[in-house]
């Protein structure tokens, strides 16, 4: 059977379930306690940042805002600076364009060439920077993944999800396959998705599985609303895909929630 995959809040019933979730009025996040930014890995926000930063190293950059401003003028300093690489006339007032379009370096890098393009002027050279400096990031992250996966929740796994899935402004779900010592085979997206819903076919999934001879596999999900709480129908497409990963003698480790910065296991609510 296939299920219509919404994510949406929580009801009041699963708030209270959940003793372990605490809220973040501003900006309409809620999220768990143990998943707050000074507890999570970094995203792709913070790796690109840093890889920003290190890019331009020089003494005649003085038209640029200093780094010490705040962290907003920080973000415009270092796109601009990648920018400047291919662009060098354009580069702060096209870093302030994208920024005040998508809100952040992630989304930007997160975004389809032609959404770049379409802000930057039809600027081509630009946006298949920014998407080649995306492409290096992730290829950077993974290969940092661990051969075998001790945990669903690996520091470095999640680092890697969320720079996949953290600023992508639609909901997708991406799966990855495992064999029976735990290293990955496979990891790839399904369903279609919009800013507050994903449609998924489970039987896809499964079948995906069968075809790589699977031994588990792990589901992640973003919610690019910001909030990691799980909706009911969350829960019950999870519970779903387990009685199927049962029948077939598979494990389905864990699902989890990715936004940029925040993240949720089911395991661990102790849903699975």
């Amino acid at each position: 059977m296939d299920f219509p995959f919404h994510c949406r809040n929580a009801s009041k019933s699963i708030l209270a379930a959940m003793g372990s979730f605490s809220s973040d009025n501003r900006g309409g996040r809620s999220y768990r306690k143990a998943a707050r930014r000074d507890h999570s890995p970094k995203s792709l926000y913070d790796h690109a940042n840093s890889f920003f930063l290190s890019l331009v190293n020089r003494a005649d950059d003085g038209h640029f805002l200093p780094s010490e401003k705040t962290e907003g003028h920080r973000d415009r300093h270092a796109l601009a600076q990648l920018i400047e690489v291919v662009a060098p006339d354009e580069a702060d007032r096209l870093s302030g364009l994208l920024l005040d379009k998508f809100g952040s370096i992630d989304r930007i890098l997160n975004q389809s060439e032609a959404a770049i393009r379409r802000i930057s002027g039809d600027n081509r050279t630009v946006a298949k920077l920014l998407k080649a400096t995306e492409k290096f990031m992730i290829a950077k992250l993974r290969n940092e993944l661990p051969r075998m996966l001790i945990s669903a929740t690996d520091q470095r796994l999640v680092a890697y999800l969320q720079a996949r899935m953290g600023g992508r402004a639609i909901e997708i779900m991406r799966v990855l396959f495992l064999d029976s010592a735990n290293r990955l085979l496979s990891d790839q997206e399904f369903g279609e998705g919009s800013p507050q819903r994903l449609f998924v076919q489970p039987r896809n999934i499964v079948k995906r599985a069968l075809e790589l001879d699977a031994s588990a596999i792990i589901l992640v999900h973003n919610h690019p609303g910001g909030s990691v709480i799980p909706s009911q129908t969350d829960i019950k497409f999870t519970r779903s895909i387990k009685a199927l990963c049962l029948e077939l003698e598979m494990r389905l480790h864990d699902h989890i929630i990715i936004t940029n910065d925040h993240w949720v296991s089911f395991r661990k609510l102790k849903i699975l």
